[in-house]
Order: structure tokens, then C-alpha cells, then sequence
């Protein structure tokens, strides 16, 4: 597989737009922050990343914005800007255009918000548009209404391996011939009470006094995840092709792969096999169809969960064996908190903008590494240096909820 990404958008909470996104990241800068509604003890301790600032009515009209979810809303604005950050005011070829999005918990905003209606007003509580805005495809389908596209139009639920094995199923169709161009990745908004109190009981977020702790990935004193949320799309393209009209592009997908844990709906297999299986397959795939023979570093889930972590420690270490001393591996979350179903495109990005810099992006929380790592996993607590160098070859994982496993290769163009 040979398929360039030719543009790239983002809407974070660390700011709007990927260069904003990833100057952020590289400055070291963190949103963590209480939750933002009415203090009371069930929320003590409990922290989320939320997104502020992004206004619908900045990126489509009035009916649009009141018949989309947030995260729709979301994959929207981040769709406009790959589009335009890969050179065009629209995508060409609209029949030949796919739009492949992926999402964990889609429309939790819609859902929880007319149920609160309903449940405190009555029928007039729930809006009229309520099945266009709760329907999880209405995201991918403003994109293509957007445009008026024509091609493959598919959402892609896997948890938080969503968008990763969204812009996985959009780069076959482009390098199969099924499409020339394609807009992919993924968005979730789910910041709700509803979302923060389920994943509180559950054990998802434990309570700790200081945001500065709260998401501290492969640290060996984390705790728990701090929820997220955010868009990262990216837009696609024949390598070739690309390469012909003078695209700039940030990086060539080489090889990916999904698989199934099959151990726990939450909890991955505590020996990593089946993350170290799919890692092995993209890489095999990649090296068998693009001479990739090294991988860099990693672009890691790293949700800052006790058995998250360690499966994924002992995955890559497995992997990468004893080359694995020198492979950098990072976690965006204890920037950002885990923003689900955006999570791997998001990682991708930040991994194609730091590609393109010649380093990886420090780990933010992180101060004292889990031993157990074999690997390199630059922090800001060590100043990051350990992040600067070429990176020709990067690896991007995504493991979610169920025993989803994504991971792809990408190299640089």
C-alpha cells in the first residue's frame, strides 16, 4: 500500500486547526481541567479535557449546525481544513471522493440531552431534528452534503480504534482504485455528565487532587484515563498522483492492521499478544509493499490506565525485541485526555507534523517510566530531548473497548 496524505485538520482542546494543535503539543501545553458543570461531590477529583472556543457557526450555516451533533460538528471543521490544507476549495472528482469517518460514542450529546428534555419538560424538550443529529453516519454525511460527494461514504465503530481503522479502510479504496481521493479519520464529543459519572463508577477516571497527574501515560505511578475529545481528519490520495500535481505531501500510509483481542469488553490481554500480533502485520504489510524495514517511533495508545499501559508495554517491547532501546514512543494524552474515537487520527497527525520536524513529541505527566519499557519514551520532565531526531518510519497504534486492535505504518514522503 503507497497512499499519500496530502492535508490534515484537527479540532483539539488544546486550540483549533493542527498547526495551533501541534505547536501546543510541542510547547508542552496540557488542558485538564475540572468538568465544566456545576461542582458536586460525584466529580470530586475527576478530570476531563474539554474543547473550548469552537463555534459551529464558523464552519456551516445555522441549519446545519442545529441538525449535527457536536461531534459531527467536530469531524466537519477538521474535514474543511484537510480539504483546503491539501490545496483544494473542494475535493475534486466528487464521485470519485470517499469520506470514511469513524466514532466511539457518536451522538452522547444528542442522546443524553433529549433525554433530559423529555425527562424535564416533556415532548416539547426534545428537538425536532433529534433522529438526523443522533444517528452516528450523520457526521461522514455532512461531509459528503458538504461537497456534494458521491463516493464510498462508510462510519467505522470500533471504539477508540475508530478513526485509525477509518482512514485504514479509506487508503485500500484509494490504493485498490476505488477511489481517488478520500476524506478519513474520526471525532467524538462526549463531554456530558452522563458520559464523566458512567466512566467514574466504572473505574475509567480515578480521582486524584491535581490535574498535573491526572493522565501521566506509561508513568509508574498512573491511575486512569482523563476523557477527551476532538477531531483529527485527514485527506488522502494516489501517491503517484500526488507526487505529479506537486502535492505536498506529509507522509505515505504503508501498511495497517486490525484484529480482534477477544480477552475482555474492557481490558485488553495483560501479555499484549494480540496488540503485538496487529503491530507485527501492519509492519509486514509495509515492509512487503514499501521496503519499510525500521520503525522510528511510536505513535502509542498510552490512555495512562494501569493494564492499558502494560499490555502495550510488553506489546511493543515484543515487537521491536532488542531494537526496541531505541525506538521513541510517545502518548498524546496527558495532553489532551483520551478523546476516543478521534484518539489515533489525532496521534497520526502529530506523529506526520513531527515526522516532517525530525522529532516526537514528548510525553506531557510523565516523570517516572514504568521499567517494564524497553523503549525510548521521551518526557518534558527530562527536558524532551530524548524526542529530537529523524523519524523516517512511524507507527501509529489505536487499541479500544471490546479487544479492538488498529496499528498502522506510515513513512515519510
Amino acid at each position: 500500500m503507497d497512499v499519500a496524505i496530502t492535508g490534515v485538520g484537527v479540532v483539539s482542546s488544546l486550540g483549533l486547526g493542527a498547526r495551533t494543535f501541534y505547536d501546543k503539543l510541542v510547547q508542552g501545553v496540557t488542558k485538564i481541567s475540572r468538568p465544566p458543570w456545576d461542582q458536586r461531590p460525584e466529580f470530586t477529583g475527576v478530570w476531563v479535557s474539554n474543547i473550548d472556543g469552537f463555534q459551529a457557526a464558523d464552519h456551516m450555516d445555522s441549519k446545519v449546525a442545529e441538525g449535527t451533533d457536536p461531534f459531527g460538528q467536530y469531524l466537519l471543521g477538521a474535514a474543511q481544513e484537510a480539504v483546503k490544507d491539501a490545496g483544494f476549495d473542494a475535493p475534486p472528482e466528487p464521485d470519485r471522493t470517499a469520506v470514511i469517518t469513524g466514532t466511539a460514542l457518536g451522538s452522547v450529546v444528542t442522546v443524553a440531552g433529549s433525554q433530559y428534555g423529555l425527562d424535564t419538560i416533556g415532548p416539547d424538550g426534545i428537538s425536532p431534528k433529534f433522529h438526523i443529529r443522533a444517528w452516528p453516519n450523520m457526521g461522514a454525511a455532512q461531509i459528503a452534503l458538504k461537497w456534494k460527494l458521491h463516493g464510498p461514504l462508510m462510519t467505522v465503530a470500533t471504539a477508540c480504534a475508530s478513526s485509525i481503522d477509518a482512514i485504514q479502510h479509506a487508503a485500500r479504496l484509494v490504493a485498490s482504485g476505488q477511489a481517488d481521493y478520500a476524506i478519513a479519520g474520526g471525532a467524538d464529543a462526549s463531554m456530558t455528565e452522563l458520559r464523566v459519572l458512567s466512566g467514574a463508577r466504572y473505574g475509567m477516571f480515578k480521582p486524584v487532587a491535581d490535574s498535573a497527574v491526572a493522565s501521566r501515560p506509561f508513568d509508574v505511578a498512573r491511575t486512569g484515563a482523563v476523557l477527551g475529545e476532538g477531531s483529527g481528519i485527514v485527506f488522502l490520495e494516489n501517491y503517484a498522483a500526488a507526487k505529479a500535481r506537486g502535492a505536498r505531501i506529509y507522509g505515505r500510509i504503508r501498511g495497517a492492521a486490525s484484529l480482534s483481542d477477544a480477552h475482555h469488553v474492557s481490558s485488553p490481554g495483560p501479555q499484549g499478544t494480540w496488540q503485538a500480533e496487529t503491530m507485527r502485520r501492519a509492519l509486514k504489510e509495509a515492509v512487503r509493499d514499501g521496503g519499510v524495514d525500521l520503525v522510528d517511533a511510536v505513535m502509542a495508545h498510552g490512555t495512562s490506565t494501569p493494564v492499558g499501559d502494560l499490555s502495550e508495554i510488553r506489546a511493543i517491547n515484543q515487537v521491536f525485541g532488542v531494537d526496541a532501546a531505541r525506538v521513541r514512543v510517545t502518548s498524546l494524552k496527558g495532553h489532551t485526555g483520551h478523546p476516543a474515537g478521534a484518539a489515533g487520527a489525532m496521534s497520526l497527525i502529530a506523529g506526520l507534523l513531527g515526522m516532517n520536524e525530525g522529532r516526537v513529541v514528548p510525553t506531557a505527566g510523565t516523570v517516572n517510566v514504568d521499567p517494564e519499557a524497553k523503549f525510548i519514551v521521551p518526557t518534558f520532565a527530562r527536558g524532551g530531548h530524548d524526542g529530537a531526531g529523524a523519524v523516517n518510519t512511524l507507527m501509529v497504534n489505536a487499541f479500544g473497548f471490546g479487544g479492538q486492535n488498529a496499528s498502522m505504518v506510515v513513512s515519510r514522503a
